[in-house]
């Protein structure tokens, strides 16, 4: 019986082999043909191509409404404006032309009939493969042994919307979107600069995916334009779906939690980086784009602040700041202060703190990861649930379950709050990324405070801050202004100069020094 399994699974494996084998031969065969003379050849070397492939449309016409004169048009299905198809090609092509200043069959008769440059037209069936799976129309005339490539693709995507992750009260509320094309698009309507330089990638060798790099030229440091390219051109991968793909690949320190490249889904957000020498990623089919390098101060600043008053603004960035010792150290420093130093806590305090505790089975350690846990949970479900239930699932559960653990003796009421404040603080920084990379310290915090105590804690704390200042962004320091200290730079970071002041930009990131007004 065993031995039947095994021949079973093995011939199914050599099956497998043998379609892989077929599949990697006939990539491999069109890799290397070119485009024929003869239209029958053409449309059936596309045929085996994009064989079972049911929404590839080969569209056979006569040029000119003459029998002599055989084409064919090939796009996929969807992928194209079919009014301009119709209207500005077949419409073209098939009318007959009392004066022409070439014959029918020509390929200067397509292409300037159609007003194709000389860049459009290839001999490589694989590079017209690659036209026609990006959403362009290939047309083949027979005698001519190329291809003429029209783009008028329109694939389906969504509107300029409000990211629902970065909201604002006040700016711009429009945000990137599935459309590689459209993205491009808002960067210009931002910055209206020929040095705003944009260079194009393929990764992934089955989706072929489009990355752009953008950056301005005038600004930008080559030393790291070049890394970048280097990095993406190092991506060896099979598919990109979306941006996080290359971020894996391109961002230093992989093991590290914190994140060193920084993403957005706002338009004025990737312009104010470029304008600051970054270079961004832009990766087709993802709203999210990419810029490097990326710093740690930069995930607590927020493009909100410079649309308000800046005293506002100041302010606003204390409370982040504030947020992120609260998120992390919270929970570890209650459960050490009531387990090792009760001795600190006011009298009156902790009597209640006693009172609260008095009905709790196990220790402030056990507690204390129970109600994380529990937080962890409800904000899983709370993202994971319909938009409409989300927000409402997450509030009722918290009260409801908060509530019911008080009452049942299973968490104390200082707990409850202790864990709340953790998650409102942690709400509070206004990038995800590093909302989320919390997650692990708070934990590490959380185990040393509850078996050493403060000295567990500051043990943890120097260490996180050695982690912190040993970190590179494209070789720029994590930490910088504060590690190595900047003296006016470190002042930009807690308080939101006025616009009128002129400082200099950051020579780390620029490589050399400059001020910007």
């Amino acid at each position: 019986m065993l031995n039947s399994i095994k021949n079973f699974f093995s011939l199914s494996e050599g099956n497998n082999k043998k379609q892989d084998i077929s599949h990697k031969n006939i990539k491999e065969e069109y890799k290397n043909l070119k485009v024929s003379n003869r239209l029958k050849e053409n449309s059936n070397n596309i045929n085996n191509i994009f064989e079972k492939s049911t929404d590839l449309i080969i569209r056979e016409f006569k040029i000119a409404s003459n029998e002599k004169f055989g084409a064919i048009l090939v796009y996929i299905d969807n992928m194209i404006e079919t009014i301009i198809f119709e209207e500005s090609i077949i419409e073209r092509l098939i009318n007959k032309k009392v004066e022409y200043s070439y014959p029918p069959n020509s390929k200067e008769y397509s292409q300037y009939l159609l007003g194709i440059s000389d860049n459009n037209i290839y001999q490589d069936l694989s590079r017209v493969v690659d036209s026609i799976l990006d959403g362009k129309v290939a047309l083949f005339v027979d005698g001519i042994n190329e291809a003429i490539i029209i783009d008028i693709n329109n694939p389906p995507g969504r509107n300029v919307e409000e990211p629902q992750s970065e909201t604002v009260l006040r700016g711009p509320r429009e945000g990137f979107t599935e459309s590689i094309s459209s993205n491009i698009t808002l960067l210009r309507k931002k910055i209206k600069s020929t040095n705003l330089k944009m260079e194009e990638f393929r990764v992934g060798t089955e989706t072929k995916t489009k990355v752009i790099i953008v950056y301005l030229s005038n600004i930008v440091n080559p030393k790291i334009v070049n890394e970048v390219k280097e990095r993406i051109n190092k991506i060896d991968i099979d598919f990109v779906l979306e941006s996080n793909y290359i971020k894996e690949y391109i961002g230093d320190e992989p093991s590290s939690n914190f994140p060193t490249v920084y993403s957005t889904e706002k338009p004025d957000v990737i312009a104010g980086k470029l304008l600051e020498g970054r270079v961004a990623i832009l990766t087709d089919g993802t709203p999210i784009v990419l810029t490097v390098p990326s710093l740690f101060t930069e995930f607590f600043l927020n493009n909100e602040d410079y649309y308000l008053k800046f005293v506002a603004a100041t302010f606003n960035r204390w409370i982040r700041y504030i947020a992120f010792v609260i998120s992390t150290t919270l929970p570890g420093f209650y459960v050490a202060i009531t387990t090792f130093h009760p001795e600190l806590i006011p009298t009156p305090l902790i009597v209640t703190l006693i009172k609260t505790r008095a009905g709790v089975p196990y220790s402030a350690l056990v507690e204390c990861i129970l109600m994380l846990s529990v937080y962890e949970l409800l904000r899983e479900a709370g993202v994971r649930m319909p938009r409409a239930l989300g927000q409402t699932i997450s509030v009722v559960g918290a009260l409801v379950l908060g509530q019911a653990a008080v009452e049942a003796g299973l968490a104390s009421t200082a707990m409850v709050i202790v864990i709340a404040l953790t998650a409102l603080s942690s709400f509070a920084l206004p990038s995800t990324d590093m909302s989320l990379a919390l997650t692990y310290p708070r934990a590490i915090f959380l185990l040393l405070g509850g078996a050493l105590g403060f000295v567990g804690l500051t043990c943890g704390m120097i260490i996180l801050l050695l982690r912190l200042t040993s970190l590179r962004s494209y070789g720029v320091p994590y930490l910088i202004p504060m590690a190595p200290i900047q003296g006016k730079r470190l002042l930009d970071i807690f308080i939101r100069r006025p616009l009128l002041k002129k400082f200099k930009k950051s020579w780390f990131i620029k490589g050399r020094n400059s001020t910007r007004r």
